[in-house]
């Protein structure tokens, strides 16, 4: 007999884990294990692992084949009937496991004479689907030095919901004739665990040691697990009801059911049963799931929540709703004296969006985040401020208002109270990044998303993994740009990317990109020498411009991110100190302030200035890794250096390229501070090398781009709005 027989159902859109999961089961200590497999059709990957399999006698496989099977507790059911271990285990198929997990799982549950029915391990979360995060390795191992150090205590009735990283005795679950049920598919593993707890005459026991990574899927639109495709709102008042129902009174589990189910009505699917266009069946499920538990069964600190639910069960949805809501502004205003700066965000969403009409001729300018007064917005804006003056009311969102430029319109700070009000009262919104998650879009606003860039790394729904500072990235952005009715694109190239990476179905203005339009003023040389003027920069020096980008994986928090300055300064000032000098301007995601004592006379930090396409006019040479910067920049079809020092790291595993590097960027790439110097003293050299590249690169990303975009979609999106 099999000591472990582990379970694991697979979905046709699931089968791409199964080599990953054999790795996981393979790798365990534990040995003497079947691993049983339950598809819904052939999979050429079960196959393949069968037979890697071969070489490893410690693991067993059975592969269920079984079209019938459509659901996750069919083929669990389906995985009891078939196993033959003294243990069952779930696991999922996109999940991970600690090499000691089983060892430890079956050393507690044999750590009792007469063996225990139902032993828990740790579960855990992780947004990493690669490789077991090192970290945890680290602690299991001092976990298990301390293991073996003394001996070891086991929690007693620390009960959970789910079935995961759980050993059940085969033998017990059979003969009580404990199953998943199949017509339930949401919340169901507390059907099955609820019915363990009553079932079983000893202890329920716990094993900290014992280490189970759930994945929590970053693409839960495109790959939800099941627990991100179902209705919450719809399967967990049944499910959780049945549960409840199946436990004796007194049950120290159901106790703790009947706490999580009520607190689940008063917080998390409250709007679900009370927006502002309900749907009956909502109030339906809570009402039959509340009855068929019986009111008399919860202890409710107050006798109003007592009432709101009686009148919810009797049917009288407006009386529930009405004493509901006055419970939801009761908890509002509890939330404003605790965090006073959270009034303003109260107002915008139930009053200023509620009340307040739009005006038709108010126009809401916001330019990476707050940060400064740039890019296509500040173009778009110029435009209609200088064709059609005195016709708009112009509001600029900024991070410090009290700034000079631009003069002439309303400027307001970042989240205060009157940028959420022009917020609700704008009719369009000219954006270059995502609006705040909690934006309403109200009937009749425009959104205009100008994005930021020509696409060189992987965006949104493009991306196999991700590795930024917010696990919620792909989910996030999904739900933002389902605001944006039109989105500006600088080329085809883009526009097919943005339509899958954005998943985006609204209009796509591909006219080039607003910003670009100084790039092609009949003034332009005049402009950069003003802008070395005010820069105080060296007029007899060629000036060169260094932007990189950020990390992924290197940050401190959400929006800022880590950067060592790779290039050495000293070195190329002692070289071409007389004849270069460089700014350095970093992505505004990077928080580090550089250091640059020794060079201040080679080198300018231009990472606070507003605007880089300024920039662009009065450099001479563009030095970049895996900015866009360069595609805006091959409109002037100057000389590109490309310092791609982590370029493997930054290909194959942060992020991922839609183009070539090696062959179609139009310039060189460059390790080392010695390979820059030898491209900048030799630079007409390099730029005749590359200047077929040039132009090929121009004709496919730049031919659009004629310094009319700003006209074009200006008239288009608000001059000829209706």
């Amino acid at each position: 007999m099999y000591e472990i027989s582990i379970v694991t159902p697979v979905s046709q859109q699931d089968e791409k884990y199964i080599k990953r999961c054999y790795e996981t089961v393979k790798g365990q200590l534990q040995a003497n294990v079947e691993w049983i497999v339950i598809l819904e059709g052939d999979s050429p990957l079960a196959e393949q692992v069968q037979l890697e399999n071969k070489e490893n006698p410690n693991v067993d496989i059975k592969v269920v084949v079984d079209t019938e099977l459509k659901n996750v507790n069919e083929k669990r059911n389906k995985g009891i009937e078939v196993a033959t271990g003294e243990y069952l285990y779930f696991l999922d198929v996109d999940d991970f496991l600690h090499e000691h997990t089983l060892y430890v799982l079956l050393e507690s549950a044999k750590s009792n004479s007469d063996s225990y029915d139902v032993i828990l391990g740790a579960i855990k979360e992780t947004n990493v689907s690669v490789h077991l995060p090192s970290s945890y390795s680290r602690m299991l191992k001092r976990l298990l030095d301390n293991r073996i150090a003394k001996p070891k205590t086991l929690a007693v009735k620390k009960y959970r919901a789910s079935a995961l990283n759980t050993l059940f005795k085969r033998e017990f679950i059979v003969e009580h004739g404990i199953y998943f049920d199949e017509n339930v598919l949401g919340f169901s593993d507390i059907l099955f665990t609820s019915q363990a707890y009553t079932k079983t005459t000893k202890a329920v026991v716990y094993d900290k040691d014992a280490i189970y990574l759930k994945l929590i899927r970053n693409d839960p639109i495109n790959d939800p697990s099941i627990a991100q495709a179902l209705n919450g709102i719809e399967w967990y008042p049944q499910s959780m009801a049945q549960a409840i129902a199946s436990l004796e009174d007194g049950h120290p589990f159901k106790n703790v059911l009947l706490k999580r189910f009520l607190k689940a009505y008063h917080y998390k699917y409250l709007n679900g049963i009370y927006n502002e266009d309900p749907d009956d069946v909502y109030k339906g499920i809570w009402s039959d799931a509340f009855k068929q538990i019986g009111l008399d069964q919860f202890s409710f600190s107050r006798s109003i929540h007592q009432k709101e639910i009686q009148l919810l069960c009797e049917g009288h949805y407006k009386k529930a709703a009405r004493m509901a809501n006055r419970r939801l502004n009761f908890r509002m205003l509890k939330k404003i004296k605790k965090k006073p700066g959270s009034y303003r965000r109260v107002l915008y969403q139930k009053w200023f969006t509620k009340k307040m009409a739009i005006k038709k001729d108010y126009i809401l300018y916001e330019s990476f985040l707050g940060r400064n007064y740039s890019d296509s917005p500040k173009y778009i804006y110029e435009y209609l401020n200088r064709t059609y003056p005195g016709k708009y009311k112009h509001i600029w969102v900024f991070n410090n208002p009290d700034r000079e430029e631009p003069k002439g319109v309303v400027k307001v700070k970042r989240f205060g109270l009157k940028h959420l009000y022009f917020m609700a009262r704008a009719k369009f919104h000219v954006n270059n990044m995502r609006q705040p998650k909690w934006f309403v879009k109200r009937p009749g606003q425009v959104f205009l998303a100008t994005w930021h860039g020509t696409p060189l790394k992987k965006l949104v729904f493009d991306m196999n993994e991700v590795h930024s500072a917010n696990p919620n990235y792909k989910k996030d952005f999904y739900l933002q740009s389902r605001a944006w009715d039109y989105l500006v694109s600088a080329n085809h190239y883009s526009t097919e990317i943005f339509k899958r990476a954005f998943m985006f179905d609204n209009e796509i203005l591909e006219h080039g990109y607003p910003r670009n339009d100084l790039l092609y003023a009949e003034n332009k040389e005049q402009i950069a020498d003003q802008l070395k003027a005010k820069l105080q920069l060296p007029k007899d020096k060629k000036i060169v411009l260094y932007a990189p980008t950020w990390r992924d994986d290197e940050f401190y928090k959400p929006g800022q991110y880590k950067f060592k300055l790779q290039l050495d300064l000293e070195k190329l000032k002692a070289t071409l100190g007389d004849e270069y000098f460089f700014l350095i301007r970093t992505h505004y995601f990077i928080a580090d302030k550089l250091d640059f004592s020794g060079v201040e006379d080679f080198v300018y930090n231009a990472s606070q200035y507003d605007d880089v396409t300024e920039l662009y006019l009065l450099a001479d040479v563009l030095i970049t890794d895996y900015s866009s910067v360069f595609f805006d920049y091959a409109n002037l079809k100057r000389p590109i250096l490309f310092f791609t020092y982590d370029l493997e790291k930054y290909r194959d595993t942060l992020r991922g390229f839609y183009i070539d590097l090696e062959t179609d960027v139009p310039g060189p790439l460059l390790k080392t501070t010695d390979e820059i110097i030898a491209a900048l003293a030799n630079l007409n050299e390099t730029k005749e090398l590359y200047k077929e590249r040039i132009e090929k690169f121009y004709d496919q990303y730049c031919h659009l781009d004629d310094g009319r975009a700003s006209e074009k979609i200006a008239e288009k999106v608000i001059v000829s709005a209706k």
